[in-house]
């Protein structure tokens, strides 16, 4: 009812006929798109489909714009708006049009809407009390539940303006396009008929071997390992080699591949792989293809299966190596042949002599071709786990461990099962209580198995720390730590700060789990002058390395914190006592052909909250829009000019995360 009369209001004040809406729209599978490219001002992209980010494949394409906001949008194929909306990560400002044939085209980090778009959903955001974040559905959930929409609001045809480039939810400059199909899939767009130049073959860069057992080595080390290039074709210089390289038990392979295209720089995802096993070296009686990779459809729930399909090296958080063997947890959508070998995902035979070579192949979608082989031998060097040796290695704190699914290295030559079912693994020397989790020097730290299909409730032996986690919270059968512990940071502080810590790096987490710590005898070192305990006292994530704090949403109450937790790493106690500070209010015209205010920002540790945060001119409230690339607010009213003499009382409040407000007025008279 309310979006009903929203929709009357808006097409009485701004005059778009009624027969607009009677604009028949039936589905149509007989439908053969030909879809154009979205802007003019570029056939370049910046990013491609499959590529990861921090927590999910990238779903589309980046097309640039060359640090410039303003290029036109235009509707890749005729249809009609299903879905509009504006936030503040993400897509930002987002244009959902959808085709005869049920699949979907968005448009995504807008600058801008087109004037009768932008007139609308204002229109809808002053009904709604001045929204800054806004989510209006015109028909797209009844496309994905196989309704027809028979009176769209906003038909579109081919090429039709819809839109202005731009860097909303996320900088710098450019536009995010993807199709989806009715089933929530996206797409590979340059499947659909959308092309770019590009005659450049992948890159290769490295091969990473991945020990997969408490027993497994590389190159005698219990950790990944990288090689580079050995030698490259003379002839061919898409030829690479990696060369030969001494394993021990189970390993995986991954590699560190990427792709270019003419006239640019930018390292983008390739489109299809093979891992092909050719035997042993001097044979020529195998050719199996093991595992076959297409970047060409992900579903949008298999966010999780990006912490198994990209990899991290040793000692670093960046995970740019593309995994070539099997693993547990969820299936990776691009995987369309994953074999178990010896040398992909098993050990080689002992009682084989001689090396089993691989070959790797690789494709851009444009047919541009890249190779690499390697080799794999059995290291007769014999494991020595001696007891003196795990005596000084549970001295090494948790942190600095390599943490895998059920074992852990904890240098480059010792590692520990986790896995009693494995007594072929060197075990590790924890104790393991009653309630069947493991514990090492009392209270310092917990270890525990978890699985993903059950729900999962964990004390640290002194009780201190309980965490949740709901079944699937997890992608993976894995064995997760919790520490806690006291830290002497060096951001100058003097005191020591508590420290809670959750491990592995990364977490492979679907849902966020609870956590609640008890922190009594914590808080008498944060009373302030008058022996009052802040406000803003709370749970933060804590980076040694940067000596940063970010807050995390918590509350305390009587001596014990509970929050929920998205992700593993480094917690502390901190309270952030310092306000936003504002600065630089401008007063001129906005893309949106009005007068607009201005304000930037600086804000920290804790978060502006939009919902506590606003402008006022001469006491009139307006549309608020927040960018937090360029730490800026905006403000403006469709269809208000300032005139040159008017006299403006500018009003603002800033409120972040933490509580802490700022509240100022102004005057501003027009030159």
């Amino acid at each position: 009812m309310f979006k009903f009369l929203t929709i009357i209001i808006f097409l009485f004040i701004f005059g778009i006929p009624a027969a607009a809406m009677g604009w028949a729209f039936s589905a149509d599978t007989s439908f053969v798109p030909n879809y154009r490219w979205p802007i003019d001002g570029s056939r370049h992209l910046s990013g491609t489909f499959g590529e990861t980010r921090s927590t999910h494949f990238h779903s589309g394409l980046d097309i640039k714009t060359w640090g410039r906001e303003g290029y036109p949008v235009f509707a890749s194929e005729k249809g009609y708006i299903s879905r509009m909306a504006i936030s503040a990560r993400g897509y930002g400002k987002v244009l959902y049009v959808t085709h005869p044939n049920g699949y979907t085209s968005v448009y995504g980090h807008l600058q801008r809407f087109s004037p009768e778009l932008q007139a609308y959903i204002d229109s809808v955001r002053i009904v709604q009390g001045y929204l800054f974040e806004i989510d209006i559905d015109l028909g797209y959930a009844s496309n994905s539940q196989n309704r027809n929409n028979t009176k769209p609001l906003f038909p579109v045809s081919r090429g039709q303006r819809i839109a202005y480039t731009g860097s909303t939810g996320i900088g710098p400059p450019h536009l995010h396009f993807e199709l989806r199909d009715p089933q929530e899939h996206a797409l590979n767009a340059l499947e659909y008929g959308l092309s770019i130049k590009d005659r450049i073959p992948p890159t290769i860069r490295s091969l990473m071997v991945v020990p997969l057992a408490a027993n497994s080595r590389v190159e005698g080390l219990t950790r990944r390992k990288v090689f580079g290039s050995v030698t490259a074709d003379p002839e061919f210089s898409n030829q690479t080699h990696f060369g030969r390289i001494l394993i021990q038990g189970p390993v995986g392979v991954a590699f560190d591949i990427f792709d270019g295209a003419d006239e640019v720089n930018n390292k983008y995802a390739f489109y299809q792989a093979w891992l092909v096993d050719h035997g042993l070296e001097h044979s020529t009686s195998l050719t199996d293809t093991v595992v076959y990779q297409r970047l060409d459809a992900v579903n949008f729930d298999d966010g999780g299966a990006m912490f198994f399909d990209r990899l991290a090296p040793h000692s670093s958080k960046r995970r740019s190596f593309q995994a070539f063997f099997p693993q547990d947890g969820p299936n990776i959508p691009f995987y369309k042949t994953m074999k178990s070998r010896p040398g992909v995902g098993q050990a080689l035979s002992t009682s084989i002599s001689g090396a089993r070579r691989f070959e790797l192949i690789v494709q851009d979608y444009f047919g541009n071709e890249s190779r690499a082989n390697y080799l794999l031998e059995v290291d007769k060097q014999v494991i020595n786990n001696h007891s003196d040796i795990n005596e000084y290695a549970s001295n090494i704190h948790p942190s600095n461990w390599q943490w895998n699914p059920d074992w852990i290295a904890i240098n480059d030559s010792l590692s520990w099962s986790l896995n009693a079912d494995k007594p072929d693994w060197p075990i590790a020397p924890f104790n393991k209580n009653q309630n069947g989790y493991w514990f090492l020097n009392e209270t310092i730290h917990t270890i525990r198995r978890v699985y993903p299909e059950q729900p999962h409730r964990v004390k640290t032996q002194d009780q201190r720390i309980h965490w949740y986690a709901h079944p699937h919270s997890f992608s993976d059968t894995l064995s997760l730590g919790v520490y806690h512990d006291e830290i002497l940071p060096a951001d100058g502080t003097g005191y020591n700060i508590p420290i809670l810590g959750i491990l592995p790096l990364p977490l492979p987490q679907q849902k966020p789990i609870t956590i609640e710590w008890f922190i009594g005898d914590y808080l008498e070192g944060y009373r302030d002058q008058d022996g009052q305990i802040p406000e803003q006292l709370g749970l933060y994530r804590y980076d040694p390395d940067k000596q940063s704090y970010d807050r995390i949403s918590s509350h305390i109450h009587g001596g014990i914190l509970r929050a929920r937790i998205s992700g593993s790493g480094l917690f502390t106690l901190w309270a952030d006592t310092v306000a936003p500070i504002a600065y630089s209010i401008q007063v001129e015209p906005t893309v949106f052909g009005t007068t607009g205010v201005q304000l930037r920002y600086d804000e920290e540790h804790s978060g502006i909250i939009t919902q506590a945060s606003t402008i006022t001119v001469n006491k009139q409230p307006g549309i608020i829009e927040f960018d937090y690339e360029d730490d800026t607010i905006l403000y403006y009213r469709p269809g208000w000019t300032a005139a040159k003499g008017d006299t403006l009382e500018i009003f603002y409040q800033l409120q972040d995360g933490a509580g802490n407000r700022v509240e100022r007025q102004t005057t501003n008279i027009i030159r």
